[in-house]
């Protein structure tokens, strides 16, 4: 594991870990008290809203928890899944809350997981790109006896200028970035 990416993780586990720590202080609500805060809800009341939600942050939490090492840091899943038990609380028009809330924690879950793994095919698909490029690059200044043009390569590699140019600054800003994390 990379220094820089090994500093994240730390950092993730230890704002879970302080979420935790925070969450043993916070009272989960009982069925009693959902139901009548279900109704308070229904009616508007601001209060009995945070309440639902606050009651229910182990709830979220136990949905974060199972999917754990599946492309996202346990934190971001808290995140994600707190969100939804948020939204989950405003959106509420009746009926049981738990179903309601835990379709769309799941819901939530998921669709940040699928957004990490785009982003993550995105990533291969560029670096493959910038490799690419690099090589041909290298057999191009091998066989011009200096470097290509971005128009020779743009030739060469069957793109647009501005396809290469971008391609080249991608590759730029990836350095500059490795180079910030050591």
């Amino acid at each position: 594991m990379k220094e820089g990416s090994q500093k994240i993780h730390s950092s993730d586990e230890g704002y879970y870990q302080m979420y935790l720590e925070e969450l043993k202080e916070i009272r989960p609500c009982t069925d009693k008290e959902r139901e009548e805060l279900q109704n308070q809800v229904l009616s508007g009341n601001e209060r009995a809203r945070k309440r639902l939600i606050e009651g229910h942050l182990i709830f979220a939490l136990a949905a974060a928890k199972d999917y754990r090492d599946k492309g996202l840091p346990m934190s971001d899943l808290v995140q994600e899944a707190n969100l939804a038990l948020t939204m989950a609380a405003s959106w509420y028009k009746g009926g049981d809350f738990l179903s309601f809330a835990r379709e769309k924690i799941l819901s939530f879950l998921q669709n940040a997981l699928k957004e990490q793994q785009q982003e993550n095919e995105i990533g291969e698909v560029i670096a493959a790109r910038v490799n690419v490029l690099q090589e041909v690059s290298g057999k191009m200044a091998e066989e011009l006896g200096r470097e290509a043009t971005v128009e020779e390569l743009a030739e060469r590699m069957q793109m647009t200028s501005e396809e290469i140019k971008d391609i080249m600054k991608l590759a730029a800003d990836a350095l500059s970035a490795l180079g910030e994390g050591l």
